[in-house]
């Protein structure tokens, strides 16, 4: 890809093409309807174990133990494990090329999206949701080392003078490595996040 060199406010180059520059910079319908489903998504499930926990539905019960509202978090965190996060690695890779800066929005979404998708199917208890869990990880260690690579061989093509700025996808990914591991000791070590909601339970 050619950097774009804007002539004016107007036109600018883009694969050796002229296209306007509200058109380079433009975020697609997917690509706004991906962050808002994945928003979406978080707030939603947090919501039901949070208002489950408290007694507010399903009474008598707490998230872990089986419920509609256990069995629809789950399934949440099936859809944001398994769709979501891979919807915005490709999207931000995509976005990225483009030289749009919502990449940074979907990478910056990516970890949350992993810390309660894996909270919802490890905590659910559901059968087999052990499995699905480990299945969702590899799935998404695979994506990212793909996603690493291609970064990669991106930056290399890139010219002396992009290089500063095409670096910065491979280097929120190098990051994203680093907080994937520390945010699964902290999970297995700790599970911050089902002690407060325990306690919440508990003191309801």
């Amino acid at each position: 890809m050619i950097t774009p060199n804007f002539r004016g406010n107007r036109v600018g180059i883009f694969n050796e093409k002229e296209i306007p520059s509200y058109e380079v910079r433009r975020i697609d319908r997917l690509t706004l309807l991906g962050i808002w489903m994945s928003q979406g998504l978080l707030f939603l499930g947090f919501s039901l174990v949070l208002l489950n926990n408290l007694g507010l539905l399903a009474p008598g019960t707490y998230f872990g133990v089986f419920s509609w509202v256990t069995a629809l978090v789950f399934l949440i965190g099936v859809v944001v494990n398994f769709v979501m996060i891979p919807h915005l690695y490709f999207s931000s890779f995509k976005n990225f090329k483009k030289e749009n800066s919502c990449w940074d929005k979907e990478t910056f979404l990516i970890l949350p999206s992993f810390f309660f998708g894996t909270f919802f199917l490890y905590e659910s208890k559901i059968y087999l949701s052990l499995v699905i869990l480990a299945v969702s990880i590899i799935v998404i260690a695979i994506i990212h080392y793909n996603f690493l690579r291609l970064s990669w061989k991106f930056l290399l093509k890139s010219s002396n003078e992009a290089f500063l700025m095409q670096q910065e996808y491979f280097v929120s990914l190098k990051y994203l490595t680093a907080y994937y591991l520390l945010l699964l000791l902290i999970m297995v070590l700790f599970n911050p996040l089902q002690t407060i909601l325990l306690w919440v339970h508990v003191h309801a």
